[in-house]
């Protein structure tokens, strides 16, 4: 099994309470990503959860690497912006049927924070600074 306690934080990434690697997007959200062991194709499979205000919106997983990836801090970055990237889809992105599964808190906050938070997943684009890197790993997070 991978051990993400091991691994270099990136900028701006703290040790949660439940003591995994955590991204505060904002005031309010936290996104906790750690490894989760391999799966039999050699890929991170990555644990989440993505509370608002200490309150779990949504845990799994169900999101892996690329086949044979490393786990660097770098990955690490690679996975957040992917599970946020997903947890951020807003109807008329994908079919109709890939919320239906959503609890009603859920969908709740998809229409309330989806979209103003899409914008910490996006390629080569930061949320915070606007530099041309990813936001879970901004240097000026941190005052760098």
């Amino acid at each position: 099994m991978a051990m993400t306690h091991a691994l270099p934080l990136p900028p701006g990434w703290i040790i949660s309470s439940r003591l995994v690697p955590a991204w505060q997007i904002d005031a309010d959200h936290l996104l906790e990503v750690e490894a989760a062991g391999r799966t039999d194709e050699g890929r991170i499979r990555w644990r989440y959860r993505l509370s608002r205000r200490r309150r779990t919106i949504f845990a799994a997983s169900d999101i892996c690497s690329g086949v044979g990836a490393v786990l660097t801090p770098g990955e690490l970055i690679s996975a957040a912006r992917t599970v946020l990237h997903y947890l951020t889809l807003r109807p008329g992105e994908v079919g109709a049927d890939y919320f239906d599964s959503y609890t009603r808190a859920q969908l709740g906050w998809r229409d309330r924070y989806a979209e103003e938070l899409s914008i910490y997943a996006m390629d080569e684009w930061c949320g915070y600074c606007g530099g041309d890197h990813a936001s879970p790993g901004c240097p000026s997070r941190c005052g760098g």
